[in-house]
């Protein structure tokens, strides 16, 4: 049994095929804990939010703004989680582990943008792409930006 996390079920009973995949399961979950003592960058917005008026919210605009896809919060995790994974999984779990990885760093890109190293056990970005729109948090309606930085 597992605690679950970010909204997932409060318990998940994980049925095993055998002892083997029970085992490699619970070294997964121990593994996510194991963290690096690096820390990740902060991620600096371009917009960010100051007050909701009648359930819609209005944005302070960053003049200053580089994007920066180095600065995503789930690199540092993924990359830690698929290093120490990468000495006790076998090959053929850990090559599907970094797939699943390299899909979820992709999901918000048009155009895939990360890919990962195997040799040096990092995420490489492979293009010049930008996380597209997803939730409206990034770009605000017109007119609900109340000032710029």
């Amino acid at each position: 049994m597992h605690e679950g996390e970010r909204g997932g079920d409060d318990i998940v009973v994980y049925r095993a095929k055998d002892e083997e995949d029970l085992r490699w399961w619970q070294l997964e979950h121990i593994c996510r804990f194991i963290k690096s003592t690096e820390h990740p960058p902060v991620r600096r917005w371009r917009y960010i939010r100051d007050h909701a008026e009648n359930g819609r919210w209005f944005y302070v605009e960053r003049r200053q703004y580089d994007y920066n896809a180095i600065e995503d919060p789930r690199l540092y995790g993924f990359e830690s989680f698929l290093r120490v994974l990468h000495y006790g999984y076998p090959p053929d779990r850990w090559e599907k582990k970094v797939r699943e990885h390299i899909y979820l760093m992709n999901l918000w890109y048009n155009v895939p943008h990360w890919d990962y190293d195997r040799e040096n056990l990092c995420f490489i970005e492979i293009s010049s792409s930008k996380e597209h729109d997803g939730d409206g948090i990034e770009e605000p309606r017109e007119g609900s930006v109340i000032r710029i930085e």
